[in-house]
């Protein structure tokens, strides 16, 4: 199954049978967005945005001393 990316339009490929029954994060690997895709019987059930961060990465605050 295909799903176009919400945020960039790019086609993603589902074509596995993990996705058939499936409810979770699906990243676009071309713009990063994270999005939430239901599936159900190899169907696209919903996608929605993800309120999951795109990056791992924390900013950091580090303080020095003089």
């Amino acid at each position: 199954m295909k799903v176009k990316c919400i945020s960039c339009g790019h086609e993603l490929n589902l074509d596995h049978w993990v996705f058939d029954d499936y409810e979770g994060p699906v990243k676009c690997f071309s713009c990063s967005r994270m999005m939430e895709v239901k599936t159900a019987k190899g169907m696209v059930d919903s996608i929605n945005p993800s309120t999951i961060s795109g990056t791992k990465r924390n900013l950091v605050s580090v303080e020095t001393r003089d």
